[in-house]
């Protein structure tokens, strides 16, 4: 094999929850003494079992270490209630394991990476431009950058805008969440429904985990107030944004707005839809080769 894969816990900054890591490494014929380290999350209601192990794979034989992991709340991580999204919260777990990252003696403090998709590549893009994260590098795979496509007032608005108000006064009670399918059809309750959106997050799930198709329905209040294309002129490190220019769940104009607010970001623009990027689907070789192109160019390994 041409990387090690190991698994462990690290305790979040809320006491008695943990997070659940997976850490890759590079064979040990390819293992320098300073590994540069790519820090990795999933996005929006998903998991690290849903594609994020191809990535890691593929840096960690191309001579990276990488950290993956789940939020507190979802997946293999401790937390309660279950999915409900939280941003402040993910980005506290982002740093988190940066800090772990960069107390290791086998990772190069200096040469960590952030790495996102969808939703956690609005995470890397808002800590790109924290200059106390001092990131080497960042990559946006198809990011949420702020903006949504807008939903319908209709019936169906109702009912979820009724499931987000009932869910609020539940957990404010200290009841158990309401929860709203995360994918669903068009006009369906849920929280992505746009055209393609289930079925393309289905296709990436793992065939040997269940996915918990659920979010508490407040988390959906979280998503309007999160604008990190506002961050870009802070940017303080290269960025690339992988933009699949059909995108009907994250728009491309706010990544679009992001390059032409600084020069730090690399576009690279590719015809297809959000989830078309990912690993076994048709543009998912366009966007892996440009972003080990963008990784060799700013941090490359170390032989």
């Amino acid at each position: 094999m041409s990387f090690e894969k190991s698994a462990l816990k690290l305790a979040s900054s809320r006491a008695g929850w943990n997070l659940d890591v997976w850490q890759y490494l590079p064979a040990a014929e390819r293992r320098t003494k300073s590994l540069p380290i790519i820090v990795m999350a999933h996005g929006f209601g998903a998991d690290k079992t849903m594609g994020l192990a191809y990535y890691a794979e593929t840096f960690a034989a191309a001579g990276y270490a990488c950290i993956v992991f789940d939020y507190r709340r979802w997946g293999a991580s401790d937390g309660t209630p279950r999915h409900v999204l939280i941003v402040k919260e993910q980005l506290e777990d982002y740093r988190t394991v940066i800090k772990y990252a960069r107390q290791q003696p086998e990772f190069d403090p200096q040469r960590l990476v952030l790495w996102g998709s969808s939703f956690s590549g609005a995470h890397t893009i808002t800590l790109s431009a924290d200059a106390s994260v001092n990131a080497v590098a960042a990559l946006a795979q198809c990011p949420y950058t702020g903006l949504s496509p807008p939903i319908p007032l209709d019936f169906t608005y109702l009912k979820i805008a009724g499931s987000v108000v009932f869910d609020m006064l539940k957990q404010a009670l200290g009841l158990a969440p309401v929860y709203i399918p995360v994918v669903s059809e068009p006009r369906t309750v849920g929280a992505l429904t746009t055209e393609g959106t289930k079925p393309g997050m289905l296709a990436i799930c793992s065939k040997d985990v269940e996915y918990r198709n659920q979010v508490a329905a407040s988390s959906l209040l979280q998503v309007p107030s999160y604008q990190p294309r506002a961050k870009a002129a802070s940017i303080t490190c290269p960025l690339l944004i992988v933009l699949p220019t059909e995108d009907n769940l994250c728009l491309p104009d706010g990544a679009v707005q992001i390059s032409q607010a600084t020069e730090k970001c690399e576009l690279v623009s590719v015809p297809c839809g959000h989830f078309d990027l990912y690993h076994g689907r048709s543009h998912h070789t366009e966007s892996i080769t440009a972003q080990l192109a963008f990784l060799k160019k700013h941090v490359p390994p170390q032989v």
